[in-house]
C-alpha cells in the first residue's frame, strides 16, 4: 500500500500572482487551475495563470478544472466545451475535469488524479519521500477569486460542503492522507519509484555525512582555538 500525504493549498484569487514568486512555490508537485463554469471571465484568466505558473515552475503537471457543474442546469453552457478542450490542447495540460464542490462531483477523483500524477512525476524534491511507501506532496489550486478552490479542498477533506463562504486571503491549506493499493500502480512505475527512492536516500545519506564531517571539523577548530 502506498501512502500519500497531500498538503492542499489554495491562493486567494485577489492576490493575483504574488504567491508564484515566493520560495514556497518551488515545492509544488502538481496544480489544478480552477475556473467557474458559470463565469466566462474566470476562464479567460486561465491564460495569465498558466503563463505565470510555467514561468516560475517549468513543466510542473497542470490540470484544468471547471468547477460548479451544479449551475449548468439553471444557466446552461456559458463556456463552449470546444473552447475548453482547445485550451487543454494549447497548453498541453494533463487533463480536464468538471467538478461540483456542492454536489461532491468528481472532487475525490480530482485530488486522486493530482496525487497520482505527482507520484508519477516524482523528481524527487526535498521532503517528498518520507519512506519507501510514504510520500508527501504539495498540491496547489490556483485561479480567480470565488471559483470554489477552498470549497473543493474542504469538500474533499471534510466530506461536506460549507454554505458560509469566506473569501481566501493570502494562502490557505489543509492536510489529507490517501492510501493507494500498489496493484493500482503500473509495475514499471513502481520500479521507477523504488529507484528514485533509493537514489534519494543515497543523496541524503551523503549529505548528512558531509554535515557530520563539517560539525566535527568545526568542533576540532574550536578545540584548537582554545
Amino acid at each position: 500500500m502506498l501512502k500519500i500525504t497531500l498538503s492542499l493549498w489554495d491562493t486567494g484569487g485577489q492576490e493575483r500572482f504574488d504567491f508564484f514568486k515566493t520560495d514556497f512555490f518551488g515545492g509544488i508537485a502538481a496544480v489544478g487551475l480552477v475556473f467557474d463554469l458559470s463565469r466566462p471571465d474566470t476562464f479567460d484568466e486561465i491564460d495569465d495563470y498558466f503563463n505565470e505558473l510555467r514561468e516560475q515552475s517549468g513543466n510542473i503537471p497542470i490540470f484544468l478544472v471547471g468547477n460548479k457543474t451544479d449551475l449548468k442546469e439553471s444557466i446552461g453552457e456559458t463556456i463552449p466545451r470546444k473552447k475548453i478542450i482547445q485550451k487543454v490542447n494549447q497548453y498541453y495540460l494533463f487533463e480536464y475535469l468538471e467538478t461540483s464542490a456542492l454536489e461532491n462531483k468528481n472532487v475525490e477523483r480530482l485530488f486522486y488524479r493530482l496525487a497520482i500524477t505527482a507520484l508519477l512525476d516524482l523528481k524527487p524534491r526535498l521532503g517528498e519521500i518520507v519512506d519507501s511507501n510514504h510520500f508527501r506532496f504539495k498540491i496547489l489550486l490556483a485561479g480567480a477569486a470565488a471559483v470554489g478552490k477552498s470549497s473543493l479542498i474542504r469538500t474533499f477533506t471534510k466530506k461536506s460542503f460549507e454554505q458560509n463562504y469566506k473569501l481566501t486571503v493570502g494562502l490557505d491549506f489543509m492536510i489529507q492522507d490517501l492510501e493507494i493499493p500498489e496493484e493500482n500502480v503500473p509495475k514499471e512505475t513502481l520500479e521507477l519509484i523504488k529507484k528514485s527512492v533509493k537514489s534519494y536516500k543515497k543523496i541524503v545519506k551523503k549529505y548528512r555525512k558531509k554535515e557530520e564531517i563539517s560539525e566535527i571539523l568545526e568542533t576540532l577548530k574550536e578545540i584548537q582555538e582554545h
